[in-house]
C-alpha cells in the first residue's frame, strides 16, 4: 500500500517536473518580446489558419500573454512538484527539533486542516474559473492569446495534483506511523 501511495505522489509531481523545460520557451518569448520591441515589430509569424491559444499569428500582444500564461502554468505544477520534494516553504527550524514521529504527526495534521480543504476549495473554485472561459469563449481583445480556457484549466489541474499529492501523502504516512508504531510495541513486548 506504501508502494502504490509514492507512486500516486511521484505520478503527481511528474506534471512539475515535465513543466520544467517550459523554462527555456519561456526565456526564448522574453529575448524575442525585447528583440521585437527594439526593431519595433507587432508580428512575429503570421500564418493565415488558426492556431490554439495563438490564433493566425504571433504578435507583441500574444508573446507578452504567453509568458505570464507560461509563469503561471510553471507555478501551478511547480508548486505540486515542490510540496513533493519538500522543497516548499515550512518552518523547519520549527520542525528541526521535533522527533521524526512528531514532524510526521505535524505533516499529517496540516494536511488534513489546511492542505486538503484547500486543495478542494481552490478546484472546485477553479473549476468554476475555468468553464467560463470556455463557454464565453474568452481571449484577448487587444491581440492576445486567444483560448485562454487552455491555460485556465491548469488551475482545476494543479490544485487537483495538489489535492491527490497530499491525500496519498497523508494516508502514506499515517500507515507508516501505525507499522513504526505496532514494530515498536512488538519489540517492547520480546524485550
Amino acid at each position: 500500500m506504501i508502494a502504490l501511495l509514492k507512486r500516486i505522489e511521484e505520478a503527481c509531481a511528474w506534471f512539475g517536473r515535465a513543466i520544467g523545460w517550459a523554462t527555456p520557451i519561456l526565456v526564448i518569448s522574453v529575448c524575442l518580446s525585447v528583440l521585437m520591441a527594439q526593431l519595433r515589430f507587432n508580428t512575429l509569424f503570421d500564418w493565415g489558419f488558426a492556431v490554439p491559444l495563438f490564433g493566425s499569428k504571433i504578435t507583441m500582444n500574444g508573446l507578452t500573454d504567453l509568458q505570464w500564461h507560461l509563469f503561471a502554468v510553471m507555478v501551478m505544477l511547480g508548486g505540486v512538484y515542490a510540496l513533493h520534494t519538500d522543497s516548499h516553504v515550512s518552518v523547519d527550524f520549527i520542525a528541526s527539533t521535533f522527533t521524526e514521529r512528531t514532524r510526521r504527526l505535524v505533516v499529517i495534521l496540516c494536511d488534513i486542516l489546511f492542505l486538503l480543504p484547500f486543495a478542494a476549495v481552490m478546484t472546485w473554485f477553479a473549476w468554476k474559473f475555468m468553464l467560463s472561459a470556455y463557454t464565453s469563449n474568452e481571449g484577448s481583445s487587444y491581440g492576445g492569446l486567444n483560448d485562454t480556457w487552455i491555460i485556465k484549466a491548469v488551475m482545476p489541474l494543479g490544485f487537483g495534483l495538489l489535492g491527490l499529492l497530499g491525500l496519498a501523502r497523508t494516508l502514506r504516512l499515517i500507515i507508516q506511523l501505525v507499522l513504526t508504531r505496532g514494530a515498536v510495541a512488538h519489540k517492547d513486548i520480546g524485550a
